[in-house]
């Protein structure tokens, strides 16, 4: 006996109220005496912490024979959907059974994957008559120990195995009624995707980080030369520019996977300076944090990934008869073309992980004429949804 599923139309990833549908395949050398064929669809969230080790929490250990070993674990079914296609319309499970003769049988199923995750609600987690436990398994069970929260399906992530990982199944049993026959077992996983919530109206707020910046005046050298026609400092201002930078996004601050940034840098001047003002160097970078919860262990794993990073720039912010406080929009052409990672998944929080990201936007300038140019930078950190 072997049994294989096989889906329709097979997509790279599913989101929510999408179907999945496909045909369960049976394959009998011999006839084979069945009780039931059960489709799941099912999706884990599974997270896997070490204890810190400490006269306290070896204290705590004593006792409690899940954390024996200092492991601490949790594993949240958020999505359980259970299907009998054979025999239909009946309860498999409860001693009946059925000859199937020798051949290939083939039994569709479909399911709809529904918006929420089903683990905080118990008659999700129900798996029918003949389960035990009021119609529990030791699964359903151990989830009514979990606290839950009730949200959007989270993505699929595997990005760090061992630890904490979320996943996506369509499953198959078959069951048999004999006890020196095995039940028969496979299954197949799928990418998940949440649905984009809808988004507030577009207004012209937006987030912002400001940092200042102020020069020192005095002499800016060229580029060291070993010949003896070193050419001799010039002479600057003895009023150095000082302004700010402002890096902005829309409000509320959503970065949409796969698009460009919404991004705005503003500068502008605070003090009259005879001094021109140069963007040097350009640095973006995204920051994601993972945070993993365990019972009552946590720990943040953190990741990134370099947008763009510009350096050997010259261009000028503004000019020095400009009004004190003009805004000064540096070019988005230097941004606009390029894309979040395809590997930057959207955020969530879910029961056991929850994650986030910042965006840091790093600002290189100068002042004085091209190569005499004193460089400072100045970071700007934004926090942002994906």
């Amino acid at each position: 006996m072997s049994v294989r599923i096989q889906l329709d139309d097979p997509h790279a990833f599913y989101t929510n109220l999408d179907f999945i549908s496909g045909r369960i395949i049976l394959s009998l050398t011999n006839d084979e005496n069945v009780s039931a064929i059960v489709v799941k669809l099912e999706g884990e969230s599974r997270t896997v912490l070490m204890r810190p080790t400490g006269p306290q929490n070896q204290q705590q250990l004593y006792g409690r024979q899940n954390q024996r070993n200092g492991i601490a674990m949790e594993n949240h079914k958020i999505l359980y959907k259970v299907n009998q296609v054979f025999p239909s319309g009946q309860n498999g499970g409860m001693g009946g059974s059925y000859t199937l003769r020798a051949g290939q049988h083939e039994y569709p199923f479909r399911f709809k994957i529904p918006f929420n995750n089903g683990c905080s609600d118990p008659h999700s987690q129900q798996m029918g008559p003949g389960s035990g436990f009021a119609g529990f398994g030791l699964g359903g069970l151990q989830q009514l120990q979990y606290r839950h929260v009730k949200r959007t399906l989270p993505p699929s992530l595997t990005g760090f195995p061992g630890e904490a990982e979320i996943r996506y199944y369509v499953k198959v049993t078959v069951q048999r009624p004999s006890l020196f026959k095995e039940n028969r077992r496979n299954a197949i996983g799928f990418k998940f995707l949440p649905i984009e919530p809808p988004r507030p109206p577009k207004t012209a707020n937006e987030v912002y980080a400001r940092r200042p910046y102020v020069f020192q005046a005095g002499l800016a050298s060229y580029a060291k030369k070993s010949s003896m026609f070193k050419k001799k400092p010039a002479q600057l201002s003895d009023t150095a520019p000082k302004g700010e930078v402002d890096a902005r996004l829309p409000s509320p601050a959503i970065l949409t996977c796969n698009e460009p940034l919404p991004l705005r840098i503003i500068a502008r001047r605070l003090n009259d300076s005879p001094e021109h003002v140069f963007l040097m160097s350009l640095q973006v970078h995204l920051f994601g944090s993972t945070e993993v919860r365990a019972q009552d262990v946590v720990r943040t794993e953190q990741t990134s990934w370099v947008l763009m990073s510009l350096t050997g720039l010259a261009i000028p912010l503004g000019s020095p008869t400009d009004e004190i406080r003009k805004e000064t929009l540096v070019d988005t052409s230097l941004w606009d073309r390029i894309p979040l990672p395809n590997t930057v998944a959207p955020s969530f929080h879910t029961c056991n992980l929850t994650r986030k990201y910042e965006l840091e936007v790093r600002v290189g300038l100068g002042f004085g004429v091209p190569g005499e140019i004193q460089v400072m930078s100045s970071v700007l950190p934004c926090t942002i949804l994906c």
